[in-house]
C-alpha cells in the first residue's frame, strides 16, 4: 500500500503518493550500511596499525579502504533520490570490490570455503540491486 506525503506551501496542500522501497532494495541498502560501519572501523584499525607499520603499500592499501568506504557511503546518502545512477554504481562497486577480492585470493592462492564466504556480501547486494523490483523503484 502507497504511504502518501503531504507538502505544504505557503497556500495549497498537495497529497503525493510516495511508493514504499521494495524488501530486496531495502536490505542491499541495510548490506551496505552495515558494510561503510565496517569499513570505517576497518580504517581505524588500519590507521592505528599504520603507525607501527609504515611502507607505501601499506598507504596505498588505506588510500583503497578510505575511497571505497566514502563511495558506498555516498551512495547509501544518496539512495533515496531513486536515480538509476545511484543503482548501477551501487552494482558496479559491489562487483569490483567482489571481483578484486576474488582475483587477489585466487593470486594469493588463498581460495578456501571461508575465504570464499566473504564474497556472499557483495554479490548478495548485486543480486539484490538486479530483481525487478529494484529496476522498478529506481526507475522514477
Amino acid at each position: 500500500m502507497p504511504a502518501f506525503v503531504v507538502l505544504q506551501n505557503d497556500r495549497v496542500t498537495e497529497a503525493i503518493q510516495v511508493e514504499p522501497m521494495p524488501a530486496a532494495v531495502r536490505a542491499a541498502r541495510l548490506i551496505m550500511i552495515l558494510d561503510v560501519a565496517l569499513g570505517l572501523l576497518g580504517i581505524v584499525i588500519m590507521i592505528d596499525i599504520g603507525a607501527a607499520i609504515f611502507s607505501p603499500a601499506y598507504v596505498l592499501q588505506l588510500l583503497y579502504a578510505v575511497l571505497t568506504t566514502a563511495l558506498m557511503g555516498w551512495l547509501v546518502f544518496r539512495w533515496s533520490s531513486r536515480r538509476k545512477a545511484v543503482r548501477w554504481v551501487a552494482v558496479a562497486l559491489e562487483a569490483v570490490l567482489g571481483g578484486g577480492s576474488l582475483i587477489v585470493r585466487a593470486a594469493d592462492g588463498d581460495l578456501t570455503w571461508t575465504t570464499l564466504a566473504g564474497l556472499l556480501i557483495p554479490l548478495a547486494v548485486v543480486v539484490l540491486l538486479l530483481t525487478p523490483a529494484a529496476g522498478r523503484w529506481f526507475d522514477r
